[in-house]
């Protein structure tokens, strides 16, 4: 089974957000995130699935798939953050499937 190009990017910003955090590169949103640690980082997941539920509400898709990127990428910053791999999660869906 091929991965997909757009499944290969989740794959791919991990990695990035795992340098991120390791390297801490000045300018980064990433790196503010990094350093301003676990609070923050499940603040701001918080905040993006509340902006996600908003926008469920309304009519416009391109709400809901702006709000969906904000919330994937701000679970993936937690995910590093907590060294827990993108695998280890779809694993977990994986066997929840089979239930």
């Amino acid at each position: 089974m091929a991965i997909k190009e757009e499944v290969e990017f989740l794959y791919d910003l991990e990695r990035l957000l795992i340098e991120r955090k390791a390297d801490k590169p000045k300018g980064s949103y990433s790196t503010r995130l990094f350093k301003k640690g676990i609070d923050k980082i499940a603040q701001k997941l918080g905040e993006e699935s509340v902006e996600l539920i908003i926008a469920s509400k309304n009519k416009k898709d391109s709400e809901v798939i702006n709000e969906s990127a904000d919330l994937i990428y701000h679970l993936l910053v937690l995910l590093v953050e907590r060294d827990i791999p993108l695998d280890d999660i779809i694993k977990e869906m994986m066997l929840r499937s089979k239930k």
